[in-house]
């Protein structure tokens, strides 16, 4: 194994490499700059969730790839890919009707969701790397279990812990400010 590593690039690993005995071999890294593991995010409250978000989805992951990076918004990001499959979509804007049965949504950082665990996910469209993303990283994915929401929010009167996905959502729905924008 030969590793390549310098201050503030992030390391690149080969195991694939032999040298005969005696012999020199040459091997050709690309290092790019370190990326950020994971934001800070502000819980802007519902009212701002509501707002931010493109879609509001109950959402169960089906797979989790490697980490991987991005550039969002002019900085390097890394994230996992999350393949979900979409139970049910709060129609909020023009384009929510074209989101798909099966999308990908990124979390930030190195450690993912576990498949088969489902949220409702307060979502917006990524242009940049063509996929979702939970809006203020992890505070708005809210965790479902056993078709029960794990709500501990003080901010939406009419959703209790432990409510259905479907009451929580209609509760959602409720909030929704009149106008919604859509993604581009």
């Amino acid at each position: 194994m030969l590793k390549a590593e310098t201050q503030e690039f992030a390391s690149e690993t080969r195991d694939n490499l032999s040298v005969a005995r005696g012999a020199t071999t040459r091997a050709d890294f690309a290092l790019h700059p370190a990326c950020l593991e994971e934001g800070s995010y502000v819980d802007g409250g519902l009212r701002w969730g509501l707002q931010a978000a493109e879609a509001i989805l109950y959402i169960r992951i089906a797979s989790v790839s490697q980490p991987d990076r991005w550039i969002v918004n002019g900085q390097c990001v890394v994230g996992i890919d999350h393949t979900t499959t979409v139970l049910s979509i709060l129609n909020m804007g023009a384009d929510s009707g074209d989101i798909k049965k099966t999308i990908h949504i990124v979390r930030d950082g190195r450690v993912g969701w576990k498949p088969d665990e489902e949220y409702v996910a307060f979502v917006r469209w990524e242009t940049a790397i063509g996929r979702y993303r939970p809006i203020a990283g992890p505070i708005f994915m809210i965790p479902v279990k056993d078709g029960k929401v794990e709500w501990d929010r003080t901010d939406a009167p009419n959703i209790r812990n432990g409510d259905p996905v479907s009451k929580a959502m209609a509760g959602l729905f409720a909030l929704l400010p009149k106008k919604v924008g859509s993604r581009q």
